[in-house]
């Protein structure tokens, strides 16, 4: 159990640290794509509002990553529960995609 469960914690805390550290300030120097724009592009890029949205997901993600592990957990034998649950952290990604694609 414990093997399951440190790597889904550490990987639900690194979502979270993400949606937290993440700001205006550092968004220049962390953001893929953001930070190879050049200066003009990045004033017409609406960064506020993609923060909320960016700060939003990955919150949701790091709660999404405890609760979908441990529900597979519940129904699923060890090996199976890690296959499923690492499956299914790629499909919120694409949701993501097509959503910053507005931005």
């Amino acid at each position: 159990m414990f093997e399951f469960f440190l790597p889904v914690g550490l990987v639900s805390l690194l979502y979270l640290a993400i949606g937290s550290f993440i700001n205006r300030n550092n968004a220049r120097y962390l953001l893929a794509g953001y930070n190879t724009m050049s200066e003009e592009k990045r004033k017409k890029f609406p960064i506020d509002s993609y923060l909320v949205f960016f700060k939003k997901f990955f919150n949701r993600m790091s709660i999404f990553t405890l609760l979908s592990a441990l529900f597979f957990y519940l129904i699923f034998i060890e090996q199976t529960a890690v296959t499923i649950w690492a499956i299914f952290q790629i499909i919120p990604y694409v949701y993501f995609v097509f959503q910053s694609l507005k931005y």
